[in-house]
């Protein structure tokens, strides 16, 4: 069946006043506006993006066009927001949709007893539980089916060695068809290129599903603003002014950046992790009283990452070159999990896949890193018959992933230019990251492969042990708790004021809330959060328009 794309959800109409205002548009901010669009009242709910919005066939496939959607001072608008600090890495996403345009898919809830220490007593598992049905009645996840989890055998058996089996995970992906389904979109194909935005279509993103309900419950949604902080309104009749750079290319290709200011009665933040308690940062800074937890208990949720490289057989973790028509069937980035979690703590292992683009960067470098060691044959050399024009070490990898419990000892901060930082000194010698590493390397050994764990490290720190984590799942920075002086935020989302109570109208709904690690991907906790948040704040919505129809 051919999908016919929607419209673009994106308009260039950036008002200067709406009674909502949503900052950001990846899980927590697509959830929360498409639930309170159509309860805001005069003035309407407003979306601002600092991205652009990317459409199915927009995504980058090549190396070239990879290494040219990073974003950067000269490059705004670019997909992969990649910062390399001292103490921690972290590639997150710029665009209509967060996240979610370039996550792996998987929908999987933590284990209860995640909840049991630093977050607010009102959240629990059993409170979570029909915000997470609530959110994959939307997401509409799949278990991958057997046809695509071949590339996840080495997991399966150490799997077996251990005395337990492999799972296969829900992904939030069009894996079949579903008949009678209001849904035209295309069956995944399969091209295991998921993590640099799905061309085909397949993939279930908050622009196919919550900001598309957003907008037809009449959000507005405005690309190419990035807010900076939240200030008290100074005008009469609304409580805060978000305030901002909009961004344009003009036709000689120069970024023009002009200030704008949206006057508002609720502004809810929803900017990611980083974004979102960089912004509360900037508003401190400019004299908002705000919690002096603010910055803290900031997580990588313990993602870690190896590569088996140059294996004995020809893996299926890379991906196809055609996502329409893949030569080589991957599947989804992420099929499988070997559960190595004990209540709170623990790690989840799971298998991978490189998508095109990436492969081809990673070839180059892995290349330079073995080019002058003993090893300089790569199996498909050296096999009877040969492979196939065009197979070399990389197709014979393998991407495995860790998550799990971090200690959330880091903290966000501002540098000198205002741009966030983290600081976690040892983040990288936790026990959790030690004991991934013994199984990523045990993977590896059972593939006959040369194991590299960051490859940012083995191009850059040959010989260094300890390694700086990098991390696609930031959390904290703006933690809930049930009191000022624990977190930054309530059980409802809404932003603490040190001089009693909350700022009326102020909530965060993204990752910035999550007080620990997930110890599992955390999509789906964090987009359940937005639900809670999203229904209680309606109520109130609905009660102060009761009290002033009185």
């Amino acid at each position: 069946m051919t999908a016919h794309p929607p419209a673009p959800l994106a308009t260039e109409d950036l008002p200067s006043d709406a009674a909502v205002v949503v900052v950001g548009s990846g899980f927590g901010a697509s959830v929360t506006a498409a639930r309170v669009a159509g309860h805001a009242g005069a003035g309407g709910t407003v979306v601002l993006e600092r991205g652009r919005e990317w459409v199915p066939g927009d995504f980058p496939e090549s190396f070239g066009e990879v290494r040219s959607a990073i974003r950067s001072k000269s490059n705004p608008f670019g997909l992969f927001d990649l910062a390399l600090g001292a103490d921690v890495d972290r590639l997150t996403a710029n665009g209509l949709g967060g996240g979610s345009l370039i996550y792996a898919n998987v929908m999987l809830e933590p284990r209860p007893e995640v909840f049991d220490e630093h977050w607010p007593t009102a959240i629990d598992g059993a409170v979570m539980a029909p915000y997470f049905d609530r959110v994959r009645s939307v997401l509409r996840p799949e278990r991958v089916p057997e046809p695509f989890v071949e590339k996840a055998r080495p997991l399966m058996d150490l799997a077996a060695v251990r005395g337990t089996s492999a799972e296969r995970v829900p992904v939030a992906i069009k894996l079949t068809q579903r008949p009678g389904a209001d849904d035209d979109r295309p069956v995944c194909t399969g091209c295991g290129n998921c993590v640099t935005g799905c061309n085909v279509r397949a993939k279930t993103t908050m622009w196919e599903s919550y900001l598309p309900m957003a907008a037809r419950a009449g959000a507005r949604i405005v690309t190419g603003v990035e807010v900076q902080r939240i200030e008290r309104c100074a005008l009469p009749g609304r409580r805060w002014s978000v305030v901002g750079v909009r961004r344009a290319r003009a036709a000689s290709g120069r970024i023009v950046q002009t200030p704008f200011t949206v006057t508002t009665d609720t502004v809810v933040l929803g900017a990611g992790s980083i974004g979102s308690t960089s912004i509360l940062l900037r508003s401190a800074a400019a004299g908002l009283g705000l919690s002096p937890r603010l910055g803290e208990r900031f997580s990588g949720n313990a993602d870690s990452l190896g590569v088996s490289y140059n294996t004995g057989s020809r893996r299926s973790g890379t991906g196809a070159k055609h996502s329409h028509m893949p030569e080589v069937v991957v599947g989804p980035t992420i099929t499988a999990m070997l559960d190595q979690r004990d209540g709170a703590g623990g790690y989840l292992l799971q298998d991978g896949a490189l998508p095109y683009g990436l492969a081809e960067a990673l070839r180059r470098v892995l290349g330079l890193r073995f080019a002058l060691s003993k090893d300089t044959k790569v199996w498909c050399d050296i096999r009877p018959g040969g492979c196939p024009p065009g197979c070399g070490a990389i197709e014979h990898s393998q991407v495995w992933l860790a998550m799990g419990t971090d200690s959330s000892a880091g903290r966000i901060v501002l540098d000198r230019r205002d741009h966030p930082r983290i600081l976690w000194a040892g983040s990288g010698s936790q026990s959790v990251y030690a004991r991934q590493l013994d199984d990523l390397r045990a993977l590896s050994n059972a593939e006959e492969a040369t194991f590299v764990g960051n490859p940012r490290r083995a191009l850059l720190q040959r010989g260094v042990p300890a390694a700086t984590p990098i991390t696609v799942h930031p959390l904290g920075g703006a933690v809930m708790a049930d009191d000022v002086d624990r977190g930054v935020c309530d059980a409802d989302g809404r932003v603490f004021d040190p001089a009693g109570g909350v700022h009326d109208g102020l909530l965060v709904a993204d990752g910035a809330l999550v007080a620990t690690s997930t110890g599992s991907n955390p999509a789906l906790t964090i987009a359940a959060l937005a639900e809670r948040i999203a229904e209680r704040l309606v109520l109130r919505l609905a009660a102060d328009d009761t009290a002033a129809a009185r």
